[in-house]
């Protein structure tokens, strides 16, 4: 829920079971104020959660008929932390209004019958207060909106560079699609945000430190132990085979069918190890199988298709309903500031590195509509003797950087 809105001026709800204590305040401060009425808890409630209004200070009876004030102001400052709250009470309620205080319910407390100067004093001290705690709340914001949007470039780019030194053929150009796809995946924005928003300016000194652990830590998970399928003639696979295994193992262990597969013909074999290639594959379909939401799954497709390289064998993975946030979760992208890169988004990566050293590629469109789509495509001739690719080109390092200002510029519009 937004907070200050600059283009109305500031408005004060007045909340009161008896309309002629309501008449009356709006008489004492209508001509000065912009006053807004309710005449009941839950009146006053739907009146602030519709985010019609910029109520910047609430002042509610105590005693009420359904709910009391203080229930009111508590969910409020749940809901809306930023609008100051008072309450109005009589002597005989004192006693909950100084409790309410004490438990930071509510600003002030202002006894029954009122006294129109102090009423007129502490509205403004209250108003003075909300504004000025808004401006410091939008500096804030762009402050560290501006530090959540230099630590994401600095992941980009420390991942760029890692991925010359990952003993895996092909691997800068399977980084540059990972990241190009994380970064273009708008639905993950507003839960990126969320995620992000736990990061505090206090913590900016410890960002330099964390991150470079945070680097190596992963850098250690996608190197040990190599994900190397051997290829050749000697070794062969049947992706259906294998996928199907892999589906049982992950629907026994979550006592549902999270996957099903299906395929155009019966065997489709590539030339790479079978048991590499089962853990390739599992790395891949496990986290998936948790980004749907309930009631739903992830379809495996496996199929026959034809490349420039040649034959090959495609799998497309469908994800109806999948969560944002979910899918966000197995990213090391976008893992939340001062935290380890999870083990499954490490794992994730390191599966599509490994397909990427036999010549096969893996990337996944922005979603629609809550539908995921990964595609992977093995050669049917895979090999592992592809020239390694020593580092990022510069012109992908320059696309890589479109993509995060497009981002950027993304969660710009969304903010505003």
């Amino acid at each position: 829920m937004d907070s200050l809105r600059t283009d109305q001026p500031v408005e004060i709800l007045i909340v009161d079971d008896e309309p002629q204590a309501v008449k009356y305040f709006k008489k004492a401060f209508g001509a000065k104020y912009d006053v807004l009425t309710a005449t009941s808890a839950d009146e006053a409630e739907t009146l602030i959660l519709s985010g019609d209004h910029n109520i910047g200070l609430v002042i509610s009876d105590q005693r009420m008929p359904g709910r009391s004030g203080v229930s009111l102001l508590n969910r409020i400052r749940n809901e809306r932390p930023d609008i100051i709250r008072m309450l109005t009470t009589a002597y005989a309620d004192l006693d909950s209004a100084i409790d309410a205080v004490n438990k930071g319910e509510i600003l002030r407390y202002i006894s029954k019958p009122w006294d129109l100067r102090v009423l007129e004093a502490e509205i403004e001290q209250a108003i003075t207060f909300y504004l000025l705690k808004n401006e410091y709340d939008m500096l804030l914001r762009d402050k560290l909106s501006a530090l959540h949007r230099t630590l994401l470039r600095d992941r980009m780019n420390d991942l760029a560079m890692l991925s010359g030194l990952l003993p895996y053929n092909n691997a800068p150009l399977t980084m540059y699609r990972y990241l190009k796809d994380a970064v273009a995946e708008t639905a993950w924005r507003p839960s990126a945000q969320k995620l992000w928003s736990q990061l505090r300016v206090r913590d900016h000194w410890r960002i330099p430190v964390e991150e470079a652990e945070r680097t190596i830590e992963l850098s250690e998970s996608l190197k040990t132990p190599v994900l190397n399928a051997s290829t050749g003639a000697l070794n062969s696979t049947d992706v259906v085979s294998v996928i199907t295994e892999c589906a049982d193992s992950i629907n026994r262990d979550a006592g549902a069918a999270q996957i099903s597969v299906t395929a155009e013909q019966s065997s489709l074999a590539i030339d790479a190890n079978p048991a590499t290639m089962r853990e390739i594959f599992y790395m891949l379909m496990e986290p998936m199988s948790t980004w749907p939401a309930a009631g739903s799954n992830v379809h495996v497709n496996v199929r026959s298709e034809g490349t420039e390289a040649g034959t090959a064998v495609g799998v497309e993975f469908e994800l109806r309903n999948c969560e944002p946030q979910r899918s966000m979760q197995d990213s090391v992208l976008f893992t939340p500031p001062l935290h380890s890169a999870p083990k499954r988004a490490s794992d994730y990566l390191k599966a599509s590195l490994a397909i990427g050293h036999i010549g096969g590629m893996i990337s996944s469109p922005p979603m629609e509509n809550g539908l995921k789509r990964v595609h992977v495509s093995f050669p049917i001739r895979a090999s592992s003797e592809t020239k390694k690719i020593a580092s990022m080109p510069k012109a992908w390092l320059q696309d890589l950087s479109d993509e995060y200002e497009k981002w950027v510029l993304g969660t710009l519009d969304m903010a505003a």
